[in-house]
């Protein structure tokens, strides 16, 4: 009963902060470290960068642990004359980059929490003073990992496009 209410509650976190997610979160664990809750993983997005964070809490650690957070960053960028006004983007190039934070904290009596964030950018030049402009980003593979000495406990959430 326990894990099916985890699991509405994280499809429900998904959904507010309006990120298109998998529409379940799995939680695996060893030992007793696991996760308070569900970690919240959140997605923001401009016309030059786009960022992935993941905020949580901990119990059944030792004295410190440490929080990863992995994903696969789809990045889709695009050059938009600068003289144009809402000209959508030419020269589409997709690329793919592994993303990642990691933070070690302390933890007291067991208990800790986490913070991680992440960001991909624009990495091309355009032609004739052209703007490179981000277009779409989608994270695949979204992971938050925390391990300590008394185990480790993961969260993977699938897909995420700010």
């Amino acid at each position: 009963m326990k894990r099916a209410l985890v699991m509405f509650v994280t499809s429900a976190s998904c959904l507010l902060v309006g990120a298109q997610a998998a529409s379940a979160v799995t939680i695996t664990q060893s030992g007793g470290l696991h996760f308070v809750g569900t970690p919240t993983v959140t997605t923001t997005k401009d016309a030059t960068s786009a960022t992935l964070s993941a905020i949580g809490e901990v119990a059944g650690a030792g004295t410190t642990a440490t929080a990863t957070l992995t994903a696969t960053a789809e990045v889709t960028t695009g050059c938009i004359n600068r003289g144009s006004k809402d000209q959508q983007p030419s020269g589409l190039e997709r690329t793919f980059t592994q993303v990642s934070d990691t933070d070690t904290f302390r933890t007291r009596s067991g208990r800790g929490t986490f913070s991680l964030s992440t960001t991909v950018g624009i990495d091309r030049t355009c032609p004739d003073q052209m703007v490179p402009v981000l277009v779409s980003v989608v994270f695949h593979d979204v992971t938050v990992t925390v391990t300590s000495q008394t185990g480790t406990t993961t969260a993977f959430f699938g897909d995420i496009d700010p």
